[in-house]
């Protein structure tokens, strides 16, 4: 997997509305970008699941401040992970989690 592509997906994304998120590396990057914008500590996690549950708990009183935290929110909050659970997907959870180029589609 590039991971350019999974994080270029979940910005993307965050435009719309009835996005969906249809995979664990953009689970790994949506956690890591949510964590950084609302300033909280990513959890200790073993699994993709565990990583979402314990994110969105964190996340519960977070207000999200535009229209595409709103979204990644929300496909966050309604995808169904699977047990894929490699080193990419903890890269893309730092990625998120260090993002300087917050919504930007191409990174240098």
């Amino acid at each position: 997997m590039i991971l350019e592509l999974a994080r270029m997906s979940v910005v993307i994304k965050s435009q719309h509305e009835t996005s969906v998120m249809t995979g664990n590396y953009e689970l790994g990057y949506s956690c890591g970008l949510l964590c950084k914008l609302a300033g909280i500590p990513v959890p200790d996690w073993d699994s993709p699941r565990q990583l979402q549950e314990r994110v969105l708990n964190a996340l519960e009183q977070y207000m999200p401040a535009d229209e595409r935290e709103k979204n990644v929110l929300h496909m966050l909050k309604y995808y169904h992970p699977d047990d894929t659970n490699d080193e990419q997907v903890k890269q893309l959870l730092e990625w998120g989690l260090t993002e300087e180029y917050v919504w930007q589609t191409i990174v240098k």
